[in-house]
């Protein structure tokens, strides 16, 4: 009876012939293997290649490794064994192409996936271009350090996995990590990545931005240890915030600025003042009332060092005003000054609140934001004041009758007046604005005659924004010799940058006349908001046409913006427009419209 060699005996055979490097008899001896197989494998189509390349003939090499990928396409040695021999062959493009195709035909949980990936990663380097060479080995220290030192804090953890190098030389560089920033962060903080950036600053962070971070002790720990902390930002809250706040208040000798976004109580803001009265400057954005503070609060101050408070939530409301000017009073040195309410309107149901609630800003004060705060009366402002943004909501009818709630602005002397924003105004006219910008009276004789400072005595806006109702019986042309811009020589100048006039009545005659009469203020221009008006196209295409410095032009809901065409001839000449319809205003099939 004949004996028939199987596929199993040739390619032991095969191997044993190749230890020995007796690589033609192997080659015969792996061919036999794969005739008397009905399937082929991969290992005796790898195992005929090898013996191929052992004897130099790369071309029946490749032929081999290819059948190998054929056999099975998820197998990494078919690739490899191509890749390889195509590159000495010099045919490192080919062989990145089969290296590239069998990533995508192999599985990533496969183990022997890491060596295709490297095989790939390393041919592609060395096909790049020489330019393509580390910056940390060519580039000066200095100049890799200040090149570093412009990256967001999320750059410099996202390169610590860019190389091992790469990860010694960041880790080295304690100015990288003074100021850790986890603003970014998508999920939990974990304490061991905040304990090694400490660590890698050398215990010298200066600023610290607290989001997704839950653990509190830590955070009185870096108070403790980082003398030179001189910032802290709070995003998200974490566990006994207040507690923690008044720790590191205590702690941090050097902290000099600090803001916190999330809740935080009138009474934790006192503490926090009373242990760390050094403060520079301080942001509460959603500051929410405690009973232990009583209506009369008064604080330990002064705080000599304050220079900029941000006050803003349900509790800054008319009653807790009072709270508010009293800390104001203790900051003999403030700059800039901001009050907010998360909601509009007057106190909370129920609550009555003092009938003369009048606000006093500081002698020294150089910029006031008053944000959804009611008011009675038209604050009388120092002449220091370079921005007023106030989008206040003015009850003037609490008043005694026979005082006027703008009363105010004739004795307030603002020469220095740059930026103003006034928005919600009732019966808006332009005596108001011209006793603003250009008049004042003795304050301590209000009956004295009125002085005019002139063009010359005030410095030219620079931004203004109005928003409110026209008074009935001044007239609606906002340009026109006696319109509601044209009150003051210090409104339209060349020095106007930014003009916003939202739902005020401005039609196209009104931008004609503005394009025309003010043309060396118009050629100024960089943004434009006329939202809600009842210009139409054509005003669009006289701004972008007589503003050559024009950036932007907002204006939503402008029913009388029917086409795109304007929106087209905006864009064409580099100006950005917005022109989107509110959720009454609907096209076709019930669609909000939108032109720009």
């Amino acid at each position: 009876m004949a004996h028939t060699t199987s596929a199993e005996d040739y390619q032991e055979l095969g191997k044993t012939y190749y230890k020995k490097k007796q690589y033609d008899k192997a080659l015969s001896a792996f061919k036999s293997a794969i005739e008397a197989s009905d399937v082929p494998t991969v290992s005796l189509y790898d195992y005929c290649a090898a013996c191929h390349e052992k004897l130099a003939d790369f071309a029946a090499a490749v032929k081999d490794g290819r059948e190998a990928i054929r056999a099975n396409k998820r197998d990494v040695r078919g690739y490899l064994r191509t890749g390889s021999v195509l590159q000495k062959m010099n045919k490192l493009d080919t062989a990145l192409g089969i290296y590239k195709y069998g990533m995508n035909n192999v599985r990533g949980d496969n183990n022997a996936y890491q060596f295709l990936q490297k095989a790939h990663d390393n041919l592609t380097r060395k096909l790049s271009p020489p330019k393509s060479v580390d910056p940390f080995t060519v580039l000066p220290v200095e100049l890799v350090e200040l090149i570093l030192a412009y990256l967001p804090f999320r750059n410099i953890v996202n390169m610590l996995r860019v190389s091992r190098g790469w990860k010694n030389y960041i880790t080295k560089r304690p100015n990288l990590w003074h100021e850790i920033d986890l603003s970014e962060a998508t999920k939990l903080v974990s304490r061991g990545f905040v304990n090694k950036a400490v660590n890698y600053a050398e215990r010298d962070v200066t600023k610290f931005v607290v989001h997704r971070f839950q653990h509190t002790e830590m955070l009185k720990n870096i108070a403790t240890a980082c003398k030179g902390l001189r910032e802290l930002e709070v995003i998200s809250q974490p566990v006994m915030l207040s507690e923690t706040l008044i720790a590191i208040a205590e702690r941090a000798a050097s902290l000099r600025k600090l803001v916190v976004k999330t809740d935080i109580t009138l009474d934790t803001i006192a503490q926090i003042l009373h242990y760390r009265p050094t403060l520079e400057h301080i942001e509460f954005h959603s500051v929410i009332s405690a009973s232990r503070v009583p209506y009369n609060y008064e604080w330990t101050g002064p705080f000599p060092l304050l220079h900029t408070v941000k006050l803003s939530g349900d509790a800054m409301r008319p009653l807790q005003r009072v709270w508010g000017e009293a800390l104001v009073q203790q900051t003999p040195n403030l700059r800039n000054l901001t009050f907010g309410s998360m909601t509009s309107g007057g106190p909370p149901a129920g609550m009555i609140p003092d009938p003369f609630p009048y606000f006093t800003p500081p002698a020294l004060l150089t910029s006031l934001e008053l944000k959804r705060v009611s008011i009675f009366f038209f604050p009388p402002l120092p002449s220091t004041l370079q921005r007023l943004l106030d989008t206040s909501n003015f009850i003037p009818t609490a008043g005694p009758v026979n005082i006027h709630p703008w009363q105010n602005a004739l004795t307030s002397h603002l020469p220095h007046l740059t930026h103003l924003s006034l928005h919600h105004m009732h019966s808006l006219n332009p005596t108001f604005l011209q006793i603003l910008l250009d008049h004042h009276a003795d304050s301590d004789n209000p009956s004295s005659t009125i002085r005019t400072t002139g063009e010359n005595g005030g410095a030219p806006l620079e931004h203004l924004s109005l928003t409110g109702v026209l008074h009935p019986e001044i007239s609606t042309a906002l340009f026109a010799a006696d319109g509601l811009l044209s009150a003051s020589p210090r409104i339209l100048t060349p020095a106007l940058h930014s003009l916003r006039v939202p739902a005020l009545p401005c039609t196209d005659n009104d931008i004609e006349e503005l394009v025309t009469t003010r043309a060396k203020a118009v050629k100024a221009l960089r943004t434009v908001d006329v939202s809600a008006t009842k210009i139409s196209g054509a005003s669009l295409k006289m701004l972008v046409d007589a503003a050559p410095q024009l950036q932007y032009i907002k204006a939503d809901s402008c029913l009388n913006v029917s086409s795109r065409d304007a929106v087209d001839y905006v864009q064409g000449k580099g100006v950005g427009v917005s022109c989107k319809m509110n959720e009454g205003s609907v096209g076709l099939g019930g669609k909000k419209v939108r032109y720009g």
